[in-house]
């Protein structure tokens, strides 16, 4: 109760034994609270602190929002007037707008990274008396918003200055804007990829489509050839056809007698009989043909005088 009362919380590790609530403790639980880091070192164990601290966070996150966006704004205004320099000067050295880009963005980012992560891990390592990855990790841990509390600033058995505790969170609100403004330019390069993919697919979309559509008339249009000149040639060959019959008939015609016309009429209508041979030269029968009457044979000399 006694400890209660002096404004000690007796749970947790060593460290937590010692937060105590004075104006810097107080400062950076509530900057805690509204960035949503939540170290847990301190936290309210009054009814009304707990009230307090729901009303609190309700109102203060989103108002935290709003400032946070304003100093990520004010933020990349000042390093995108330093990065506008540093591309003036590559732009002189006749060097590519998208090498320009990739320099200016990785500048941008190792700034920030040795303003915000390396120099304060740095410090934390040796005013908190932790190993460098230790320092490291409480740095990202806390930027990020993870806050798991193994590790806080402030938190150890050591007599602090009155401003480290506001300075550590005027810290944090920076470093929060700055990995916001990283987020952002991430968010916007994944969005410009995007958007070229789409543009590519839809570009490959429409590519792939016209090419179906001229392969798919040339076919048709080579289908409708090929039909056409089939035809032709079925036509040119039936003509062709049809004129030797013609011919061929007319050449046959050409070459018959009316006296071997007449005796093949004879021939064709004695088809089942078997004739002997001439017998008669002065009726001029020829061999195997023979009338079957004296018209027939008066046809045969007629026709054939």
């Amino acid at each position: 109760m006694a400890a209660i009362n002096a404004g000690i919380i007796p749970l947790g590790n060593a460290s937590n034994q010692n937060s105590h609530w004075d104006l810097g403790s107080s400062f950076f639980f509530a900057g805690t609270v509204i960035t949503t880091i939540g170290f847990g070192n301190i936290s309210p164990r009054t009814k009304g602190g707990k009230i307090f601290c729901i009303i609190y966070a309700l109102l203060g996150i989103p108002l935290f929002g709003f400032l946070l966006a304003g100093v990520g704004d004010q933020l990349g205004t000042i390093f995108g007037k330093g990065i506008a320099r540093v591309e003036d000067m590559f732009e002189k050295w006749n060097v590519s707008q998208t090498k320009i880009r990739i320099i200016s963005t990785v500048i941008f980012i190792l700034f920030g990274c040795i303003l915000f992560v390396a120099i304060p891990a740095v410090i934390f390592q040796h005013i908190e008396d932790w190993h460098t990855l230790d320092a490291f990790y409480f740095v990202v841990i806390t930027l990020t918003t993870i806050g798991f509390g193994d590790y806080v600033a402030g938190g150890s058995d050591v007599e602090y200055l009155d401003f480290y505790k506001p300075v550590v969170w005027f810290w944090i609100l920076v470093g929060l804007a700055y990995f916001a403004a990283v987020l952002s330019m991430i968010g916007d390069w994944l969005r410009v990829l995007s958007r070229k993919t789409k543009e590519e697919v839809g570009e490959f979309r429409a590519h792939a489509a016209e090419w179906t559509a001229n392969v798919t008339a040339e076919f048709k249009e080579t289908r409708r050839r090929l039909s056409v000149e089939i035809y032709d040639k079925f036509q040119r060959a039936t003509s062709i056809k049809r004129k030797l019959s013609a011919e061929l008939a007319v050449t046959s015609n050409h070459e018959m007698t009316p006296c071997k016309r007449t005796l093949s009429v004879n021939h064709l209508t004695s088809d089942k009989e078997t004739f002997s041979p001439m017998t008669k030269c002065e009726s001029l029968y020829l061999n195997g043909l023979a009338p079957h009457s004296p018209n027939e044979e008066i046809a045969i000399i007629d026709n054939y005088k």
